[in-house]
């Protein structure tokens, strides 16, 4: 893959990512929750 293929699709999801947890219903708590519960099991 080229540098600027790889920038393009670099650049697609960082702005797809943010937009889909804003606008997906219950999708950023299923993530809140996934995150707490890792970050819960790593924490020593």
């Amino acid at each position: 893959m080229k540098t600027k293929n790889y920038l393009i699709l670099c650049a697609a999801l960082v702005l797809l990512v943010p937009l889909t947890i804003l606008f997906t219903p219950g999708l950023s708590d299923s993530m809140e929750t996934r995150m707490l519960t890792y970050l819960m099991t790593n924490a020593r």
